[in-house]
């Protein structure tokens, strides 16, 4: 079979033409019984990118062509992409909710020969001159075309009459997209993915969650919808803003998982959050999984959602990024019924057991670059190290980011082999388990010791009043302090929350030196999962209210 991921959906077509790969809302969602949903078989499905297909190839659309998306999710998303791949064209995702400066940035990077958007991006993309430099061609998704060259509505007439379209023949190592990441870190860098890889991650979920052509998928994030038509799921497109999940009505995604059984379900920790609001709720006797991913889910949240569930079913809780994905996989059961203690006495986050086909090193903590693998860089388990990965599905490289490539990238010589550093760090248990103890870039160095965020703030997550809480390192005269931010929940009182944490640190000597404790309205996160803590911004912002005379100590 070609390497190509588009075949998947050509075999889907062949193997089971009437299934269904896709519903949509027709309208408003209701939270009481079934709505009107469109619906697309796989041999639908197969026809639409074929016609797709054809009218972007007499456009000029070639393998190598990089085509910007700006569609949301949908049926024109997926048939969209799997059309461009088709094709051999490569399309480059960014996350619209990223904001209009980063997306600038974003798209005059990638350079795309092509811009395809709905008439609300291409207004933005003509206001804006996104990639003036290099777009030749935009089309618009609809029926006209809209400030654009042509209209997806007419590349389907052109197409319709044509028939199947042969798959390009694609290598395993042809670019097939570009991926951008959230930018939780910094600016997004985009990743270039190629056709070996994409076949690598649906090898991997297939066999590390056992997912199975015939289930029903409700996906609350777009890129990973994308996997759906090609391991055979059912997609069902779910009515939410997917660029502010946070927003998402639960209620309208319970009224989904019911209406079609949906047998898994994946979503980010704001995701969770807002179902977590129902679990007074009957269990969802359809569902298998949950999978949740993008930032660790908190422990009282995987709790509350896990009263949705069967018996015996967990929400899973794999670990990756943009650059890799899946490296390890943890589910809620042990979460919550053995690991919980320790991760709220400070040992850090369990991300569980790396999974098949997949290597992880742990090795001394560095910011420099580290050109070339060596075995002495392993650091022996139980102490912490960063995380880095070898596998079928590490990328090789970020696109212009030439710097940033260096820094996250290590060759095996001995192999040929590219490893990737992930930029976080924790450590490998006697077991054989990983634990994540936060961001290299977050970590606290102190004359005499080193603060882990995500084993600080688990401990003061697990008190009476705190919502959430970010640990930030702030410099006065070359010295470092640490500071506790805290977003407090809405009955809490500031002072007795203060009074708590500040005996609770002192009582515990890993904690000691934590005794300046800020508060702040409400933590800026990320936007694609709407879980990530942007301490940078916090650290400006405490950096900011501290005096300069200020040395550590009450604020």
């Amino acid at each position: 079979m070609s390497v190509n991921v588009a075949s998947h959906l050509d075999r889907l077509a062949a193997e089971r033409p009437q299934a269904v790969a896709l519903y949509w809302p027709k309208g408003r969602v209701q939270t009481t019984g079934p709505s009107p949903h469109h619906q697309l078989t796989f041999a639908e499905l197969q026809r639409d990118v074929d016609a797709l297909a054809h009218g972007l190839k007499s456009l000029g659309v070639a393998p190598g062509t990089r085509v910007a998306m700006m569609i949301p999710p949908g049926p024109d998303f997926i048939a969209v992409t799997f059309a461009l791949f088709k094709l051999g064209a490569v399309p480059v995702m960014v996350d619209p909710g990223m904001g209009i400066k980063n997306l600038g940035a974003c798209l005059a990077e990638a350079e795309p020969q092509v811009f395809i958007g709905i008439p609300k991006a291409q207004l933005a993309r003509r206001m804006f001159g996104w990639a003036k430099k290099s777009l030749k061609l935009s089309i618009n998704v609809g029926k006209r075309k809209f400030l654009s060259n042509s209209s997806t509505g007419k590349l389907r007439l052109a197409g319709a009459s044509s028939g199947a379209l042969p798959i390009v023949d694609s290598q395993a190592s042809d670019v097939a997209a570009i991926l951008f990441t959230s930018g939780s870190t910094g600016l997004a860098k985009g990743v270039e993915y190629t056709h070996g890889i994409f076949s690598a991650q649906v090898e991997l979920l297939k066999q590390t969650y056992g997912m199975e052509p015939g289930e029903v998928d409700l996906c609350t994030f777009p890129l990973f919808a994308l996997f759906g038509p090609a391991l055979g799921l059912t997609c069902v497109i779910p009515q939410m803003n997917a660029s502010r999940p946070a927003t998402v009505n639960p209620k309208i995604l319970l009224a989904q998982l019911r209406q079609f059984a949906v047998t898994q379900l994946f979503g980010s920790p704001a995701v969770l959050r807002r179902l977590a609001e129902l679990s007074a709720e009957p269990p969802i006797t359809s569902l298998k999984r949950v999978l949740s991913a993008g930032a660790p889910a908190t422990l009282a949240v995987l709790e509350q959602v896990s009263k949705l569930l069967p018996t015996g079913v967990e929400i899973h809780t794999p670990y990756g990024a943009t650059e890799c994905l899946p490296v390890a996989n943890v589910g809620s059961k042990l979460l919550l019924n053995e690991t919980r203690t320790l991760t709220e006495q400070g040992h850090g986050v369990c991300i569980g057991h790396p999974v098949d086909g997949i290597t992880v090193h742990v090795i001394r903590i560095s910011d420099d670059d580290i050109p070339a693998w060596s075995n002495d860089l392993e650091v022996p388990d139980g102490t912490i190290g960063e995380f880095v990965v070898r596998g079928p599905v590490v990328t090789q490289r970020y696109i212009v980011r030439h710097e940033a490539t260096r820094r996250a990238k290590i060759i095996d010589t001995n192999t040929g082999e590219t490893l990737h550093r992930m930029g976080d760090v924790g450590y490998r248990d006697g077991e054989g388990r990983l634990w994540f103890c936060g961001r290299k870039s977050h970590r606290v160095v102190l004359a005499d010791r080193t603060l882990f965020t995500d084993q600080v703030e688990p401990v003061f997550n697990s008190l009476s009043g705190v919502k959430r809480c970010a640990l930030v390192g702030i410099r006065r005269d070359s010295v470092i302090y640490p500071v506790l931010i805290v977003e407090l929940l809405p009955t809490s009182d500031a002072i007795e929350t203060e009074a708590a944490i500040l005996n609770f640190a002192k009582a515990e000597p890993r904690l000691v030196p934590i005794c300046t404790v800020l508060f702040h309205p409400s933590f800026p996160m990320d936007v694609r999962h709407n879980s990530k803590i942007f301490r940078e911004k916090l650290a400006i912002w405490a950096d900011r209210r501290l005096p300069k005379e200020w040395k550590g100590g009450p604020a």
